[in-house]
């Protein structure tokens, strides 16, 4: 998801922000049909260039299994579709009966949705129920829960697999003091501690859309 509405400051200047969009562009008419869908309903998106780093950050380690904490219609599913292949799989989680309706109607006429599978119910109790190891993880869910999909996802991500979080500089406000009440920027912040000091994981943070968290799961 986007943003929050009280963000200090964007990650990129909005000149370089919309260079980036005019060089990428959608990865695909599918692509862009999602992003129109998006927009026209005020769905929060992690964007299309952190799709792209979602895909190639999968293909380069030969990922062909992911999970995703949160899939709405299948925005970021797609790029993770794009990097397993046709053998792959992407299961997506998602709690709005209406979403996994958007989902399959508008992937409806495209074969790469064979690859999706968004199962309805809370992020974690789906993935709870999903057995064996995966190459690669999202967490885009509320962000409260961010640590539990943390500590669920190291023990079933395989070595050398990839653990990513959406939104980890909250518009800025993960660098700032948070507010006493604000505990979703309070669990940002214990979240972003935790991926950098876990002597199992190796992290970094890309500054695209809202802030994109890499842990290279570690032998």
């Amino acid at each position: 998801m986007s943003s929050p509405d009280d963000a200090r400051f964007p990650i990129l200047t909005p000149q370089i922000g919309e260079y980036i969009n005019q060089l990428t562009g959608p990865s695909s008419p599918l692509a862009e049909q999602l992003a129109a869908h998006a927009h026209e309903h005020g769905f929060p998106l992690i964007g299309e260039s952190s799709g792209r780093w979602l895909e190639i950050l999968t293909r380069g380690i030969g990922g062909k299994r992911v999970f995703e904490f949160g899939s709405g219609f299948g925005f970021s599913a797609y790029y993770f579709a794009r990097a397993v292949g046709p053998e792959g799989e992407v299961v997506g989680s998602e709690f709005d009966a209406d979403e996994i309706e958007d989902f399959k109607r508008l992937f409806a006429n495209d074969s790469i949705g064979e690859r999706i599978r968004i199962l309805q119910g809370s992020a974690i109790d789906v993935f709870n129920a999903t057995t064996g190891m995966f190459d690669a993880v999202l967490i885009d869910i509320d962000k409260e829960d961010y640590i539990d999909a943390l500590h669920a996802s190291i023990a079933r991500v395989r070595p050398g697999g990839l653990i990513m979080a959406d939104n980890v500089l909250w518009g800025g406000l993960t660098a700032q003091d948070a507010a006493k009440d604000d505990t979703a920027t309070q669990t940002l912040q214990e979240f972003n501690k935790l991926i950098f000091s876990d002597p199992r994981l190796l992290t970094s943070i890309l500054p695209c859309g809202d802030g994109l968290s890499v842990s290279l799961v570690l032998p």
